[in-house]
């Protein structure tokens, strides 16, 4: 069936419908459904929304590799509606910049996907491109571990926003909760108790001072303070008998999720320790997971033939050459990892209007992502491939 010829510049309007479309994480459906059309629309040869409930859609060329360009469809809330220059759910369009919840994060870099796939489809390629929405990326990764346990490739390219650079992986993440005991007593007479959010002030000043590793690639591991209560919580007049704290702990290549407990649990004695856990269910309820909060420190090797061979395309189809470097957030790449592939990130936007009420992406650069993604996908498909069959990648840290 042939599909009337469509423009780069497609891709801002396709952005500017999935903003349109809410999806909090959890509650995608809305976007998913949208995306998924907007990919049949486009004349993919298969559209699915697999039990996760992530959109999938899939060109086939015949015999030949497997290339996933991938991304989330999910966002962080929107927050005060009024706090924003604009509404954050109309996809409006302003002085050539595509505004609202989900622009940068990460719905622009899809839209230019799956623009770019139908364009190279039209150019010719021999193997599968697949184009893949997430779903609930933000809070634990549950689209993309599901995908990759079911899927192998060749090569995936994450989307997530790096202002058109090359990203080559990023430190991991674990979410830590910390026990610190106390004794309770009346507020007027402290001394006959022991406050335990003294005791939590004194375990936040250890952490401040805290030796931690650095990797020569992701850089220093980071542990930050990020939620401190006291209990009993309805008692203003008495010393609190307990504090928990949640650390979000940051972690690189040398380290291990029970090293990283050893060590905040030996900043304190008494100090209990343990790794949060997720309890992730798909918006209809058919894939169920439970798993601790650790998102894997990811990396592809230096030296690995993928690097350069990127760089070179890159370079050609952005007349300039690419910044290389290491993203400074967690990703679903140690997820997407699982199908055997080397994980290449690359998206438009800046990462610092993420999860922002200043979130918004210049249209211009989602028409250059548009012709960077097609010619990844026509290089990577017609056989200018450094390497052959499919490559392990360290993914660094333990799995959960």
């Amino acid at each position: 069936m042939a599909h009337p010829a469509i423009a780069p510049e497609a891709a801002v309007e396709l952005l500017r419908s999935l903003v349109r479309a809410a999806s909090p994480s959890g509650r995608e459906r809305p976007a998913v459904e949208a995306f998924a059309g907007a990919m049949r629309d486009l004349g993919f040869d298969r559209v699915e929304i697999d039990l996760a409930g992530n959109a999938i859609g899939t060109i086939a060329r015949g015999p030949g590799p497997t290339l996933v360009f991938n991304g989330h469809l999910d966002t962080v809330p929107t927050g005060d509606p009024a706090a924003w220059p604009v509404d954050p759910l109309a996809g409006e369009l302003v002085d050539g910049r595509v505004w609202g919840r989900g622009s940068v994060d990460m719905k622009g870099a899809l839209a230019a996907m799956a623009v770019a796939a139908r364009l190279a489809a039209d150019e010719g390629f021999r193997g599968t491109l697949v184009v893949s929405g997430m779903v609930q990326e933000e809070v634990g990764g549950l689209g993309a571990r599901w995908f990759g346990e079911h899927n192998a490739a060749d090569l995936v390219v994450l989307g997530e926003p790096s202002d058109l650079g090359l990203r080559l992986g990023h430190r991991g993440r674990i979410e830590a909760r910390v026990t610190l005991p106390g004794r309770i007593a009346h507020a007027a007479k402290a001394e006959l108790g022991e406050n335990a959010l003294l005791r939590a002030a004194r375990y936040a000043l250890a952490l401040d001072g805290l030796e931690l590793p650095v990797d020569a690639v992701l850089g220093r591991a980071s542990a930050t303070l990020t939620q401190l209560s006291g209990f009993p919580l309805d008692g203003p007049n008495v010393v609190p008998g307990r504090a928990d704290l949640t650390i979000d702990y940051r972690h690189v290549s040398a380290e291990d999720p029970a090293d990283v407990v050893a060590r905040l649990s030996a900043l304190d004695p008494e100090a209990r320790v343990e790794v949060s856990e997720e309890h992730a269910i798909s918006e209809d309820g058919a894939v169920e997971r439970r798993y601790p909060r650790i998102n894997p420190a990811y990396r592809v090797e230096p030296g690995h033939p993928a690097i350069g061979w990127a760089r070179g395309v890159l370079d050609r189809a952005l007349g300039t050459p690419v910044d290389v470097g290491t993203w400074w957030f967690a990703t679903d790449a140690p997820h997407l990892a699982r199908m055997g592939a080397p994980v290449l990130g690359f998206g438009p936007g800046d990462p610092e209007l993420a999860h922002t009420t200043r979130e918004a992406i210049d249209a211009a650069s989602l028409v250059t992502a548009v012709h960077a993604y097609g010619a990844l996908a026509t290089a990577f498909l017609d056989g200018e491939v450094p390497w052959e069959g499919r490559m392990t990648v360290t993914q660094t840290g333990a799995r959960p």
